[in-house]
């Protein structure tokens, strides 16, 4: 396992960070809510295996493209952990400014008029989390043993897109359960951005901490 770039600790940490960053309520997310609220938890699921779609293009066509450049370089590698690492701090401050000025979810979603398999791969290929996901948190979590890193980062790749899937389901689940009485409510949505935010910012802590020891190892 190690032979290939894998480690344990690499993969706890992007299941850990991956779940943290996927959970806090974005564009994906916003789309599912509103699609229960307006057509029902089947059409909702539909836009969940779209924006799976949406996002494992992202991966590949990511993926082969950084692939070839870690193998040339471990500073790069570094690099891009560093780049991972301010990645989450921004998308983590963010989720605590946002919080200040939560609003309820809304139903209103540009694409709702779209199939929800349409409108789910739209949604997931220009997401910005997939392509800061993609681009620069999963390689953070690359072993320094790197056989074949665009194999393993599509590998790495997969674990955001099933656990997105998992999460995203869980969201319209509750969203089908408790309907827009929770998930309208400013101060739920307040709190998940948070927690969310400060999560994530201890996360890109760490990533930086392993970027800035990379350096000078």
């Amino acid at each position: 396992m190690h032979d290939i770039g894998v480690s344990i600790s690499g993969l706890l940490g992007l299941i850990i960070t991956s779940s943290i960053l996927i959970a806090v309520p974005g564009p994906s997310i916003m789309l599912f809510i509103g699609q229960v609220i307006m057509k029902g938890r089947g059409h909702a699921l539909r836009g969940v295996i779209g924006n799976a779609i949406g996002m494992l293009i992202v991966a590949i066509i990511i993926s082969f493209g950084l692939g070839p450049l870690i193998l040339k370089s471990s500073f790069a590698l570094s690099a891009i952990r560093m780049l991972g690492a301010i990645a989450l701090l921004f998308i983590g401050i963010g989720y605590l400014v946002a919080s200040k000025a939560a609003s309820p979810v809304s139903a209103e979603q540009p694409s709702r008029r779209k199939s929800p398999l349409a409108a789910g791969v739209i949604v997931g290929i220009t997401n910005p989390k997939a392509f800061i996901m993609f681009g620069t948190i999963v390689p953070s979590f690359l072993s320094d043993s790197l056989a074949s890193p665009t194999n393993v980062l599509i590998i790495y790749s997969m674990i955001p897109i099933v656990l997105g899937i998992v999460i995203d389901c869980l969201w319209v689940a509750v969203a089908h359960s408790v309907s827009s009485r929770l998930l309208s409510n400013t101060d739920s949505v307040r709190v998940v951005n948070r927690i969310g935010g400060g999560l994530i910012i201890l996360m890109a802590l760490i990533l930086a901490y392993e970027a800035i020891t990379g350096f000078w190892t």
